[in-house]
């Protein structure tokens, strides 16, 4: 297994959740995804080829011969203040205005802040110790580019929920490093998880889905496993 930055030689514009990805399957597996808008891996294309131009990268790749397998996104806090974004879900899709906003400096070291925006690992490879494997490789990139902190959040220590967020949980951070800020996530992000989760619940995400819930977070209150927590890691 590999674990290197995304740079533009394989720009990841869609995530792995229907699948390992490479350079000969990325733009037709799989053929059809639900609710995906028109143009949208084309604006994402666009726009983490533009970060990579500004930054370096923005994204550290967990790859298995040429698929890639497991991912981390990550981004100038300076970004994630102005838009909230992701590659795949077409609720919050990349729009034409990011793709073609002025992307900043950030030369104040203070301001030298990266957010992870997800981690993702295929289902096929989990329990293997890839996000811990991609959580060091984003911490050297930092450093190594001059970063003074990375900031993200991080999901209650429920494994199963993790996966569904793609964050994190709290534990796995704090192995790393990472200590729990005074912030939690806004308002705005516990309704869209609890919103999430109440669709897996009441089975709208498919029986299978609604089973899991059942058996890791059955009986336990949605607000309470919906409270996500700010993470820093100083560099």
């Amino acid at each position: 297994m590999n674990i290197r930055a995304m740079d533009k030689d394989f720009v990841l514009f869609r995530c792995v959740h229907w699948g390992p990805l490479s350079p000969s399957n990325i733009e037709t597996a799989p053929a059809n995804i639900p609710g995906l808008l028109e143009g949208q891996f084309e604006r994402n294309r666009r726009f983490l080829t533009r970060v990579i131009d500004a930054y370096g990268s923005c994204g550290m790749l967990a790859m298995d011969r040429e698929f890639v397998v497991g991912h981390v996104r990550f981004y100038p806090q300076a970004i994630c203040d102005q838009h909230r974004f992701c590659c795949q879900d077409p609720n919050n899709a990349i729009k034409q205005e990011m793709v073609e906003m002025n992307l900043p400096k950030i030369e104040n070291p203070a301001k030298r802040i990266l957010r992870i925006d997800c981690i993702l690992v295929h289902e096929d490879y989990r329990g293997r110790g890839l996000s811990h494997a991609l959580l060091d490789g984003v911490l050297e990139w930092a450093r190594e580019h001059n970063w003074t902190a990375v900031r993200a959040w991080a999901s209650p220590d429920n494994y199963w929920l993790a996966s569904q967020i793609c964050a994190p949980m709290l534990r796995t951070y704090l192995k790393h490093g990472f200590e729990k800020a005074e912030t939690a996530p806004s308002s705005e992000i516990r309704d869209l998880i609890r919103d999430l989760l109440t669709k897996i619940r009441d089975g709208e995400m498919g029986a299978e889905k609604k089973k899991e819930f059942q058996q890791f977070c059955g009986g336990q209150d949605l607000s309470e496993i919906a409270t996500y927590y700010e993470v820093e890691r100083q560099l």
